[in-house]
C-alpha cells in the first residue's frame, strides 16, 4: 500500500504561502473582486424584500422559519448565488491544484477560466450536494427525539464524515487528470481513512494558528491607534490609524483565501504522493 505523511501533506499550504505571497495576495484580490460580484448580483436577484429581512437583522435572528420563508420566496435566485460562489471556490482551487501539480501552467496568477475549472466546478457541486442532503436526513432524524432519533443522527454524522474523508481528493484529481473522477477518489483512498481524517484534522489546526496570528496582530495594531473608535471614520484617520485601517483591510482580505490555501493545498499533495505522481 502506498504511503504518504499526514503531517507533510498538511503544511503543504504554509509551503505555497510563503514560497509565493505575491500569489496569494492576487487570489485575495480576485476573492474580493469576485465576493463583491455575488453580492451585487444577490442584491438584485433577491430584490428589495431581501433587503428589508437583512436591514431588520433577519439574518442575525436564528428563526428558521423566516429563513425558509425567504428560501422558498427566492429558490432559483438563491440556486444561481451557489453556483456562482461554487464556481468561484473551483477558480481559486484551479489556481492552487495548478500551482501544486502544474506549475509550469501559466495564467493570472495561476488562474485560469477553463475546462479545468469547469470541471471541477461539476464534481464541487456533487459534493455540496451530497453535503447537504447528509445535513438534511442527519437534522431530520434528530426531529425523531428518543435514543432512536439520537442514534440515527450519530450514524448519519459518522456516515457523512467517512464518504467525505472517502472523496476528499475527488477535485484534485479531476483536476490532475482532466475528467469527473469522483468514484475514482473512493478507490484512490482506500486504505487510508485515517491517515486523511489527520491530515485534514492537522490542515485546520494550522488555519486556526494563522487566523490567531492575524486576529492578534490586527487587534494588537488596532489597539495601539486607538482602538476601533479610532479608525471607524475614515475621514478623520489619524496616521497611526490609517496603519490599523490597512492592517484590519489587509487581514480581512487574506485570511478567507488563506483558509481556502491551507484546506485545499493538502489535497493536492495528498494526491500526489498517494498516486506517486512527480512534484510539479
Amino acid at each position: 500500500m502506498t504511503k504518504f505523511s499526514p503531517s507533510d501533506s498538511a503544511l503543504e499550504g504554509f509551503r505555497i504561502t510563503r514560497e509565493r505571497p505575491g500569489t496569494i495576495l492576487a487570489w485575495s484580490l480576485v476573492y474580493f473582486l469576485g465576493i463583491m460580484v455575488i453580492a451585487m448580483i444577490m442584491v438584485t436577484a433577491l430584490g428589495p424584500d431581501f433587503i428589508k429581512f437583512v436591514q431588520k437583522g433577519g439574518l442575525e435572528s436564528g428563526d428558521a422559519g423566516a429563513y425558509g420563508a425567504v428560501l422558498r420566496q427566492h429558490q432559483v435566485a438563491f440556486l444561481a448565488i451557489i453556483v456562482i460562489s461554487i464556481f468561484l471556490l473551483s477558480v481559486l482551487m484551479g489556481g492552487i491544484y495548478r500551482l501544486a501539480l502544474r506549475p509550469s501552467e501559466k495564467g493570472i496568477a495561476h488562474l485560469r477560466l477553463g475546462a479545468d475549472e469547469l470541471r471541477l466546478t461539476v464534481v464541487n457541486l456533487a459534493l455540496f450536494s451530497v453535503g447537504v442532503l447528509f445535513l438534511v436526513l442527519t437534522f431530520g432524524a434528530a426531529k425523531l427525539g428518543g435514543p432512536f432519533g439520537v442514534l440515527v443522527s450519530l450514524a448519519l454524522a459518522v456516515a457523512m464524515i467517512w464518504a467525505g474523508v472517502r472523496l476528499l481528493l475527488a477535485t484534485p484529481m479531476t483536476f490532475a487528470e482532466h475528467r469527473i473522477a469522483i468514484l475514482d477518489s473512493w478507490r484512490l483512498t482506500k486504505g487510508h481513512f485515517w491517515s486523511l481524517f489527520g491530515m485534514t484534522i492537522l490542515a485546520i489546526i494550522f488555519y486556526i494558528m494563522v487566523w490567531l496570528l492575524f486576529s492578534i496582530i490586527s487587534y494588537a495594531t488596532v489597539a495601539i491607534a486607538g482602538g476601533n473608535e479610532a479608525i471607524s471614520n475614515p475621514a478623520n484617520l489619524a496616521p497611526l490609524a490609517i496603519v490599523a485601517f490597512i492592517a484590519t483591510l489587509m487581514v480581512q482580505l487574506l485570511l478567507p483565501i488563506l483558509q481556502v490555501v491551507m484546506i485545499y493545498s493538502p489535497l493536492a499533495e495528498a494526491y500526489r504522493e498517494l498516486t506517486g505522481a512527480p512534484r510539479g
